[in-house]
């Protein structure tokens, strides 16, 4: 088994076209070991996706000439890296938006950035996480099956119910 990267081992992407925001979102995940790199809008986003291969990313919705929204649907057509929005754009309608183009989590700005940097370490650990095996059925012998996607044992062709605890 391949042992999980460190924080100095995984790159994080921020995307916004204030440079301040680039800059304090960058200190703060460098503060917890991360490396970073910034882009200043939606191409250089999609350019430093396909050259350093980023981890997870944080972006923007609000920047000239491709917004985050359309930089993200460009992100899901190649890759499944975790993504955050990170805007001022705090109605419903743009948080259900994001999600449903395939943003894992959406901050509003003013941000609080200890929350950011616990949304990171969250989002990263859900894709650290090993994959589930498969829910199959197991026949022990004639006599007994134990079927995991139906949450069923059958002992000599008979269901057996199981009480619940209390």
């Amino acid at each position: 088994m391949i042992p999980p990267r460190s924080k100095k081992d995984k790159t994080i992407l921020v995307v916004d076209n204030e440079p301040r925001i680039i800059e304090a979102v960058s200190m703060n995940l460098e503060l917890e070991g991360y490396q970073v790199s910034g882009a200043g809008n939606g191409y250089e986003a999609l350019q430093k996706l396909t050259e350093d291969l980023p981890d997870l990313i944080i972006l923007d919705v609000m920047m000239p000439e491709i917004d985050g929204f359309e930089t993200l649907r460009k992100i899901r057509e190649v890759s499944t890296v975790p993504v955050i929005m990170l805007t001022v754009k705090g109605e419903e309608i743009d948080k259900v938006k994001g999600l449903d183009l395939g943003a894992d989590d959406y901050v509003t700005k003013p941000f609080s950035p200890k929350e950011l940097v616990s949304r990171v370490r969250a989002a990263l650990r859900r894709v650290e996480m090993p994959t589930p095996a498969p829910k199959t059925e197991i026949r022990i012998d004639d006599s007994l099956s134990i079927d995991f996607g139906r949450r069923k044992v059958v002992v000599r062709g008979k269901e057996v119910h199981l009480r619940p605890t209390e």
